[in-house]
């Protein structure tokens, strides 16, 4: 019994990987506010959506739980499914992190360090209170450009001077990546990796069951609650 269990893990690793993406499913958020748009989700819809995986036992995991399950065989909870948010935009502290809170949630959001401090952008001191509350932080690299299109040394700026300025300011370690645009080459998951992250995610167009290209699903901002679990539901075919 105990074998089976330890191999339990590892089959579903397996599994996942034929089916060329995550075992568990990654959401991609960018923004919640007033008015939808492409990448902006109605806060009422928002709501609805968190309500929905609570009613429907899902469970919220980081990135860095999903890395400690594959590399020590540990067992996620049932249905466990891992929200992020891309750019560190200042609704994340305002509107985002007050929603996860009242449920028990967490998520992972994925800072543009060069943007931190502007308008309409986190501060480092919300920054910090995200990471706080428990929330995990991950670079969306300095400037937010298309690593497959820039320079290899550029690419390694964007990558290294980004988790550095992250780790400063938080003073922890950072982990986790996602790829601005979703834009990466075979060159770009090394460079990342040699930056010293661990864990990548990456739009359907690149991503898969990797670890450093691990297949997020986006949620476009004009989906209404049963859109949204079609694509949630769609994750398990």
């Amino acid at each position: 019994m105990r074998r089976l269990r330890l191999l339990l893990p590892m089959l579903v690793m397996f599994a996942a990987c034929s089916r060329s993406k995550p075992e568990v499913p990654i959401l991609n958020y960018h923004s919640v506010a007033d008015v939808a748009d492409e990448f902006t989700v109605p806060l009422p819809t928002f709501l609805s959506e968190l309500d929905w995986l609570a009613a429907h036992d899902f469970h919220t995991v980081s990135l860095h739980e999903l890395l400690e399950s594959r590399e020590h065989h540990g067992a996620l909870p049932p249905r466990a499914i891992i929200l992020t948010f891309d750019d560190g935009k200042e609704d994340a502290l305002r509107l985002v992190l007050p929603a996860l809170r009242k449920r028990g949630m967490k998520a992972t959001f994925f800072v543009i360090t060069g943007e931190v401090g502007r308008p309409g952008y986190l501060t480092w001191d919300g920054v910090r209170e995200l990471a706080a509350a428990g929330m995990e932080i991950g670079s969306h690299t300095v400037t937010h450009s298309r690593l497959a299109d820039v320079s290899a040394d550029g690419a390694d700026s964007e990558l290294r001077e980004s988790r550095q300025q992250l780790q400063s300011q938080l003073g922890s370690r950072v982990e986790a990546l996602a790829y601005p645009f979703n834009s990466l080459r075979a060159r770009t998951v090394r460079a990342a990796a040699r930056a010293g992250y661990r864990i990548a995610v990456a739009g359907p167009a690149h991503g898969n069951w990797e670890q450093m290209r691990l297949l997020r699903l986006p949620i476009a901002g004009r989906a209404d609650v049963p859109q949204f679990a079609e694509t949630v539901s769609r994750y398990g075919q």
